[in-house]
């Protein structure tokens, strides 16, 4: 939180209530066609305030140097800025993550591939070794470890700067997480897993039209994007898998809504698959890649 200092009564007479600001900034992102939920979420991050609590200050005067932080913020939200590059905070899982331009900003589709993953393994009391490949940052295997601590948990990321994220976020949550640098494999070669999970890159560079402009202009192309229609990295996955995972270990994938068909039938076709299955999100879109090892 900044300190207010004293100022004189000029200045602070020149100065907005919380309430005043809100609406100068909603009005001044509407214009440039920005995030409008943003302002509040910069004002509660700058003041370290619940929503409750920026209700209660909304006529209050803010001080000269929460003004000048809070412009500063929107403007950047204006021209395009994800508000979580801004505030350097994305909720999953209802857990805070610190997040920049150095990793992907987690979504909501993610959550939905741990809860898969949390239900697909809930009967099962093993302390199962797992691998996040592609951790980004570390948003999956945190939470994974989190919610079963009694897991042995391995994230590997071809990003130096995204593991310098993620082991940022194991250190906040106190999350004992294994981090290594390398691309798919590479980092765990002659280990076996009983879990392996990933959300890779996986968008084809003829969908850039159908994305948001803040998303091609702000987070790193190198964890959206990749070759064969996107599925470049599966198929990776997928061809070396059997050395990897162990007898009857499973794979969980977040994929793209047109891939599922494909995936699937790439991965029945190796022999050590027993099977495949791709699973729906929300919005009746396909969105989890799962398989199961013979």
């Amino acid at each position: 939180m900044i300190k207010p200092r004293k100022w004189n009564n000029f200045v602070m007479n020149n100065i907005p209530t919380y309430f005043e600001a809100l609406r100068w900034a909603s009005l001044f992102i509407r214009k440039n066609q920005g995030d409008e939920n943003a302002p509040e979420l910069i004002l509660m991050d700058t003041m370290e305030w619940s929503r409750t609590e920026l209700i209660m200050h909304y006529r209050e005067k803010l001080f000269p140097e929460q003004w000048e932080k809070f412009q500063t913020a929107v403007k950047r939200v204006a021209k395009g800025e994800p508000v979580q590059y801004v505030t350097n905070k994305a909720t999953f899982f209802g857990r805070e993550f610190y997040v920049d331009k150095r990793v992907l900003i987690p979504r909501v589709e993610t959550e939905e591939l741990v809860e898969t993953i949390l239900s697909k393994t809930k009967r099962s009391r093993q302390r199962l070794r797992v691998l996040d490949i592609g951790t980004g940052s570390g948003d999956i295997a945190i939470t994974l470890k989190l919610e079963r601590p009694e897991w042995l948990v391995t994230a590997v990321d071809i990003s130096k700067d995204a593991l310098t994220v993620a082991q940022r976020n194991a250190e906040s949550h106190e999350a004992i997480v294994d981090f290594r640098l390398g691309s798919l494999f590479e980092p765990v070669q002659g280990e076996r897993f009983d879990l392996i999970i990933s959300n890779p890159p996986y968008i084809a560079d003829n969908e850039k039209h159908e994305m948001d402009q803040s998303v091609i202009d702000f987070e790193p192309h190198q964890a959206l994007f990749a070759d064969d229609h996107g599925l470049f990295w599966y198929k990776r996955i997928a061809d070396q898998l059997d050395q990897y995972l162990v007898e009857h270990g499973e794979l969980g994938c977040e994929i793209g809504y047109r891939q599922g068909t494909d995936l699937k039938k790439y991965f029945l076709e190796k022999k050590y698959i027993d099977q495949a299955e791709v699973i729906k999100d929300l919005s009746q879109h396909d969105r989890i890649l799962w398989v199961k090892k013979k």
